[in-house]
Formats: C-alpha cells, sequence, structure tokens
C-alpha cells in the first residue's frame, strides 16, 4: 500500500496525536507500506518528523521525501541523509508548476491520502479531491 500525505501549509500542531495514531494504524494493519509526504509547510514537517521517529520501529514501513525541485546548493538540500526522490521527469517541468508536478505524481501513485483539510480551497484541497476522485481512501484529520 502506498499513502500519500497532503495538508494545510498553517496545519495547527495540535493535530499531531491524531496523525500518528492515523499513520501507526496503517502502519500496523499493512504488511508492506510506503508513505509519500511533500516539503512545504508545517504538514509536511510534521509527517517528516514523525516518519523519521517511526521508521525504526516499523521495519515494514518506507517512506519518502517527494521533492519538487532539484537542490542546487549543498545549503539547500535540508533532507541531507534522508530518503528522498524525485518524480520522474520533473527536471523538465517549468519551476512555478513542480509543485503541482510533484502532488499529481503522489496522487498518481497512492492507494490513500492521509490529509489534514479544513477548507475547499488551496493546493492540499485540490490534490486531496482529485484523489478522490480517483477512488482513493481519503482520511482527513
Amino acid at each position: 500500500m502506498t499513502v500519500a500525505c497532503f495538508g494545510h501549509k498553517d496545519t495547527p500542531s495540535d493535530i499531531k496525536p491524531r496523525l500518528e495514531q492515523e499513520i501507526v494504524h496503517l502502519i500496523e494493519e499493512n504488511e508492506d507500506i510506503t508513505i509519500l509526504v511533500g516539503t512545504h509547510g508545517s504538514f509536511d514537517g510534521m509527517v517528516q518528523k514523525m516518519l523519521k521517529n517511526l521508521a525504526p520501529r516499523y521495519p515494514n514501513m518506507n517512506y519518502h521525501i517527494v521533492l519538487a525541485y532539484l537542490p542546487v546548493k549543498r545549503e539547500e538540500n535540508n533532507f541531507e541523509g534522508l530518503p528522498t526522490m524525485l518524480p520522474e521527469g520533473i527536471e523538465n517541468v517549468p519551476k512555478k508548476l513542480a509543485i503541482s508536478y510533484r502532488n499529481d505524481f503522489m496522487v498518481r501513485e497512492c492507494d490513500a491520502v492521509i490529509c489534514y483539510i479544513t477548507h475547499d480551497w488551496g493546493g492540499a484541497a485540490r490534490f486531496v479531491e482529485k484523489a478522490r476522485r480517483q477512488g482513493k481512501r481519503i482520511i482527513n484529520l
């Protein structure tokens, strides 16, 4: 199973317990699970930190921080030592479209979405709705 994570950039930290509960539940109910998370906003940061902490306890879980841009300077690579990936073909995408291209990749690759969506506008809401239209399982915190 592959799970994509989407949330508003200003997600409050008080959702952490529920987020961890849902992620752990998915990890424990699936023998083999991969979790994809982006790189923008507080929701993505919470998920990244949580996955890094959970990884040693759950060998059946893989996770990838899905980059929208190639890091061009060493100081721009805040993910050194973490499992990162770039969607195929993103190097040919104009910079202003790279986040959407990355998010489309995550929706295409996933079976389910864990999200924090409180309104129906913005990038996170748009890609969660896209996943819903494709019949993906949606877990909104």
